[in-house]
């Protein structure tokens, strides 16, 4: 709380980004640890197997208990053919694609907070090196150079909220990166997934 003061009223919006971007971070956490539930290996072998045997609706069933991306992807494609019976080779990949595209916005939730919190922090972190540092220079002004503390007051508002702001910044740029790996792996899987269901119908 005393770093709050000392920091000035920039440090509460440098507190209110951290709020977000923790708040970011852990719903991230929360949907990337239940779409890598379960063993999708084991899954996609089992639903091959029923797909070998033209049991659709239970491939089908296999897939609605999973969380996964790629099992969400793999569900719409053989709802599709199920429901409409369809052995057209283009129809099918226009709905892997589609089913692909709707799995995208999930995954990219919230990735703009995290973003918007690594890059921002910094700023408002500088800004507020910018308004202690005049506020120390107005106070030199007025008083002069004889009180040391009327000049440390200004001097320590900038850098408490540099570091601030950095303190803040860093965490949410690390966790952005690891979120946007953990998306770049799920769009591979999917892209993975989605073509070898497509070159089953190829058969």
């Amino acid at each position: 709380m005393e770093w709050m003061t000392k920091g000035g009223p920039l440090m509460w919006f440098i507190l209110m980004m951290s709020i977000a971007g923790l708040t970011a971070a852990i719903e991230r956490m929360i949907y990337f640890k239940l779409n890598e539930s379960g063993n999708f290996s084991k899954i996609k072998n089992n639903v091959k197997q029923h797909i070998e045997r033209k049991e659709l609706k239970e491939a089908i069933i296999v897939l609605s208990g999973n969380k996964n991306a790629s099992s969400r992807v793999i569900k719409d494609v053989l709802t599709y053919w199920y429901r409409t019976n369809t052995t057209n080779l283009v129809s099918i990949e226009e709905k892997a694609k589609e089913a692909m595209l709707s799995q995208i916005p999930g995954l990219e939730k919230n990735m703009w907070i995290l973003s918007l919190v690594a890059h921002a922090t910094p700023l408002l972190g500088l800004l507020g090196t910018v308004t202690g540092m005049m506020t120390a220079f107005s106070a030199v002004a007025v008083h002069g150079t004889g009180d040391p503390a009327v000049l440390a007051g200004g001097i320590s508002e900038a850098l408490i909220t540099t570091a601030g702001g950095l303190f803040v910044a860093i965490p949410a740029l690390v966790m952005y990166n690891y979120f946007n790996k953990k998306i770049d792996d799920s769009i591979a899987e999917m892209e993975k997934s989605a073509t070898e269901i497509i070159n089953f119908f190829r058969k």
